[in-house]
């Protein structure tokens, strides 16, 4: 379908223009200096406004503090390396505007523990913060409640990494949603991916996550790509609970009643991963871009890009985490210290990855893991 190729290379460019335009607002000097990163810079550092802009901007934001609250729905590799996002946008701000930031990050003890998350954002709007950053499992209306209430005493509310193209977007509460389209920029590209790749036949096995937004959108994108293709078939799926040895166990289970397969799509790196492992614990060969068994996943992790290259998972969809952390920042100091109006929903670039361009997109995920909040 045309729309599968052209949408994924005017993501790619997109993803390449983006790349050098977000590592900004500062000086080369700075730059060097202030990123911990093993490379230096080009020296083609896009700049956000010239002096006299820092100047006003400095004015804005003098003797204001943002207090920020960070909220995902678990620790785990993807939701360090939004943190990390974060952290370049933070000293962004900090070293050009005198921006002074007060960040806090809480994340359940239990995986998507909704009711952690509720008490977080409580204590959180208790103690005034500006704005509070979360991705949650909860139910919309319920969760639509907190956020509305927080709103009420004076604490913004972004929501991140979540589906909001499920949802009507009058009835979303939060001030904006920073994140991705989980039907098209995730599900869909994979399921085109796929196609491609197999040529439109094949066995395909799916390693899904808890119930819940994520899972149900990107699997309809999945989905709604591969209905073109009559011969791609789904036989079979299971539960992974979004880690990695359910991930392994459930594609160990499929596997022994499915061999054949083509495919084996998990819906997060993680699952993928963990069914890597699972074809290779039964002796089946993977995909070496001619047959085998071709094993995707999405997210965008370090481990990720590291089986690409080693050529065990034949690909992923980053769904731009260190973009989300980056603007997510950027939305609260514009909107809480420069007053500024956002959109309501705000999408970041995404990308499949395979062997073909895995080294910018992970050169990218490292500038960003090599940066601590100063």
């Amino acid at each position: 379908m045309p729309f599968g190729k052209l949408n994924r290379k005017l993501i790619i460019i997109f993803v390449l223009i983006t790349s050098l335009m977000i590592t900004g607002c500062k000086s080369n000097n700075d730059t060097a200096s202030n990123q911990s990163s093993n490379t230096e810079s080009s020296g083609t550092a896009y700049q956000w406004g010239d002096e006299n802009f820092e100047k006003f901007v400095r004015e804005a934001a003098e003797e204001k503090t943002l207090k920020i609250g960070f909220t995902p729905p678990a620790a785990s590799e993807f939701y360090d390396i939004i943190e990390h996002g974060a952290n370049t946008m933070m000293n962004e701000l900090s070293d050009r505007f005198g921006v002074d930031i007060v960040f806090e990050m809480s994340a359940p003890s239990e995986h998507q523990s909704v009711e952690s998350q509720v008490a977080t954002i409580e204590n959180w709007t208790a103690k005034g913060f500006d704005a509070i950053l979360v991705s949650s499992a909860g139910d919309f209306d319920s969760m639509n409640a907190v956020y509305e209430k927080a709103m009420e005493q004076g604490t913004s509310i972004f929501m991140f990494n979540m589906p909001a193209e499920m949802w009507d977007e009058e009835e979303l509460k939060a001030t904006s949603v920073i994140s991705y389209n989980n039907h098209y920029q995730a599900g869909y590209l994979v399921g085109q991916y796929a196609a491609e790749k197999l040529e439109g036949k094949g066995k395909i096995l799916l390693i899904w996550g808890l119930p819940g937004h994520w899972s149900t959108s990107r699997k309809n994108g999945f989905v709604e790509a591969i209905e073109q293709y009559p011969d791609m078939e789904i036989v079979g799926e299971q539960r992974g609970d979004y880690v990695r040895d359910k991930g392994m166990q459930a594609a160990e289970n499929l596997l022994q009643a499915n061999p054949d397969v083509n495919l084996i799509y998990g819906e997060n790196e993680e699952m993928a991963l963990g069914a890597v492992q699972a074809v290779e614990s039964r002796g089946l060969k993977l995909w070496d871009g001619k047959d085998g068994i071709m094993v995707i996943g999405a997210d965008g992790l370090k481990s990720g890009f590291e089986s690409i290259r080693q050529g065990k998972l034949t690909a992923t969809v980053n769904v731009g985490p260190v973009d989300m952390g980056r603007e997510f920042i950027k939305s609260v100091f514009t909107t809480k210290v420069l007053g500024y109006s956002i959109d309501k929903i705000q999408n970041v670039p995404t990308v499949i990855v395979d062997q073909t361009n895995v080294d910018y997109v992970e050169a990218y995920a490292d500038w960003a893991l090599n940066t601590e909040y100063k």
